[in-house]
């Protein structure tokens, strides 16, 4: 556990140590915001709801966080720094949850600059908390099963830009999989919304806690992070 600790210490700290970091979050805050308060209109609407804000933010992290989490493995990779730290007393698991722990302390920080939306709407009205709780776990889920899918991809290749695009590609295809399935297949909806992010997550906006919601989103990033430290020790029988 503490070699997880130290791994994911030292990225989060990397994140910041440069202004990529703080530029990703002002586009991210400036976008969502624009959205939320100019597009939606939301003095003028009068309703005291974060439905707009919880439909565009998972849709932005499809390519958002796979900027974020493409590096963690594949730039260790180009570096020739990658053999050093598999060097150190850690196995191939503890590096890959280190980096997926650095990777959430971001998504974590992003997250916790939009809690000026929900205190707006607190002192503006009342508002269903149950659904902006659902709402913001949601978040949390879907952006860890985003960030697992990119490290995944991330080990595969030597390349960000690789990495990026299969992240980005397959975060885009568990997102949008049920509508994209439905506009060929009217027959598979069903199937398409069990294994469709957004129909989990929506649930979550309505206040809607179902552990099979929850179970979802663990065994996906679950998934992702084991075949992630699977790539890793192909290394090992090369």
């Amino acid at each position: 556990m503490r070699n997880i600790w130290v791994i994911g210490k030292r990225e989060f700290i990397s994140y910041f140590s440069s202004p990529i970091a703080y530029v990703a979050i002002s586009v991210f805050l400036v976008v969502v915001g624009l959205k939320f308060f100019v597009v939606d209109s939301f003095f003028e609407n009068g309703e005291a709801s974060l439905r707009s804000f919880f439909g565009l933010v998972p849709a932005f992290f499809v390519f958002y966080l796979p900027a974020v989490a493409m590096r963690l493995v594949s730039e260790e990779k180009r570096l020739g720094t990658f053999e050093l730290l598999a060097t150190l007393p850690v196995s191939d698991a503890e590096i890959i949850l280190g980096k997926f722990v650095g990777a959430l302390g971001f998504l974590a920080v992003t997250l916790l600059l939009t809690l000026v939306y929900p205190l707006i709407l607190v002192s503006l009205g009342d508002p269903d908390g149950g659904a902006i709780f659902g709402g913001y776990l949601g978040l949390a889920l879907i952006g860890a099963s985003f960030i697992a899918v990119t490290i995944m991809s991330s080990a595969w290749t030597g390349s960000q830009i690789v990495a990026y695009i299969v992240g980005a590609v397959l975060s885009s295809l568990f997102f949008f999989i049920d509508k994209i399935l439905e506009a060929f297949w009217e027959g598979a909806k069903d199937v398409a919304a069990y294994v469709s992010f957004d129909a989990h997550f929506t649930n979550f906006t309505r206040g809607v806690l179902d552990t099979r919601d929850l179970v979802f989103f663990v065994t996906m990033t679950a998934i992702c992070l084991v075949v992630a430290t699977f790539s890793l020790n192909r290394r090992r029988w090369n």
